[in-house]
């Protein structure tokens, strides 16, 4: 069952899934086992990431794994994250001659053709999406049509949060968490970030900014989230909307982002919340204060700190 990409040349994949896309299912000790057909994108990829959306009671729990395809050779399983109600849990490393897990992302230690994933649940669990992206292999870079926004000017309005001034031991971890819960208040769904914190922790990492936990987290309140590539600042048009906010990973080194809170970061979450004149408008958590979260970044810098340094990997929060 393999999904068409656009044509347009990207420098990532991005699929979302149906119960049409599972090969066979079976049901072993209470524990339904779901395996999709194999899934071929338009080009070799370099690594890969699973996020869910699910619904489910206090005891039911989904685990998310995928396997990859490459000179003829299936790998084994990995797994991706293992979400509920309750816990969200990553693995210890995962390593072999095909790849390594780290955290929340399959990076590969040579292109893939293929990936199939499989879902495991127990419990009253109801799948309410599932999606894959991928980095191309190789990877190309060009500035001038990476950092291209769409046309006009768009600002979402965003009620500001600082994670430095939050009473929180790992303030400074916590970006990834804040910058969701200011999506969700933003479209409408009333967040606590205390409680957004513990959803989204991951126990086994113990870090609060794993990709597929935040957008499962997202999901159980209401609104439809995954984990998404872009390949240019152009794409923010379909995701930027009224109705949906884009949360960026972002790295950049001293002197990379004028205006920035941080000198410089390895990885950091931001709020994309629109555009105007050159500049990405975003919300970033980074700040010292709530008046000073909302910034504007210029556009070639940050498509270098997101598309380049970061390959677009962002957590889309959309209105079902």
């Amino acid at each position: 069952m393999m999904k068409p990409l656009s044509s347009f040349r990207q420098n990532a994949f991005n699929l979302s899934h149906t119960p049409s896309d599972v090969e066979r299912t079976a049901v072993t000790d209470g524990i339904k086992t779901n395996v999709s057909f194999p899934v071929r994108p338009a080009f070799p990829f370099s690594s890969l990431v699973l996020s869910g959306n699910m619904s489910a009671d206090n005891e039911a729990c989904l685990l998310l794994e995928a396997q990859v395809y490459r000179g003829g050779e299936w790998s084994g399983f990995y797994k991706l994250g293992l979400l509920s109600a309750q816990f969200k849990r990553s693995f210890p490393p995962q390593e072999d001659t095909f790849g390594r897990v780290e955290t929340d992302e399959l990076c590969l230690s040579a292109p893939a053709e293929a990936y199939r994933f499989r879902l495991k649940s127990s419990g009253e669990v109801s799948l309410n999406g599932l999606w894959a992206c991928g980095v191309r292999a190789p990877f190309a870079y060009d500035v001038k049509s990476a950092s291209r926004l769409p046309s006009g000017t768009f600002c979402a309005a965003v009620e500001p949060v600082s994670q430095m001034e939050q009473k929180h031991p790992d303030k400074r971890r916590i970006c990834s968490p804040v910058s969701v819960s200011m999506a969700l208040n933003a479209l409408g769904c009333q967040t606590r970030l205390g409680s957004f914190l513990q959803d989204v922790f991951d126990q086994s990492a113990a870090v609060y900014g794993n990709w597929t936990f935040n957008t499962a987290a997202a999901g159980m309140r209401g609104v439809q989230s995954f984990v998404r590539r872009f390949s240019s600042l152009e794409e923010l048009k379909d995701f930027v909307t009224p109705e949906s906010f884009a949360v960026a990973s972002i790295s950049y080194g001293r002197g990379q982002l004028d205006g920035a809170p941080m000198e410089s970061t390895a990885g950091h979450l931001v709020l994309v919340r629109g555009w105007e004149k050159r500049k990405v408008l975003v919300a970033d958590p980074a700040a010292a204060t709530k008046e000073t979260v909302l910034r504007a970044y210029d556009a070639r810098q940050f498509a270098d700190a997101w598309l380049l340094n970061k390959k677009g990997v962002a957590y889309i929060v959309r209105k079902k």
